[in-house]
């Protein structure tokens, strides 16, 4: 399922979940990125205007895959909630 954020704000956001997440690592790997989707933790993309969008568990490897075929430079980060939830962070960068 796939949900705007329109009301993130810089450093945090609040999931469609309810959790409120924060930067844990700022830069992820391929290969962890894939780890953690493999695992099931959401992927929020936050593209080129500040557009951001919630992809649950069937929609995190395609939003992997365009994020690994954009022109745009693309870099990914590991977010935490406090109950210990885990979310990827995409940047699109213009």
């Amino acid at each position: 399922m796939r949900r705007d954020l329109a009301n993130a704000r810089m450093g945090q956001f609040v999931g469609p979940d309810w959790q409120t997440y924060s930067l844990v690592v700022p830069r992820l790997e391929a290969g962890e990125v894939e780890s953690l989707i493999e695992a099931g933790w959401p992927v929020l993309t936050y593209l080129v205007g500040g557009r951001l969008v919630w992809h649950d568990e069937e929609d995190s490897w395609p939003a992997w895959a365009d994020a690994r075929t954009a022109k745009e430079t693309v870099t990914a980060g590991r977010w935490e909630s406090p109950d210990g939830s885990l979310a990827v962070v995409l940047v699109f960068h213009g």
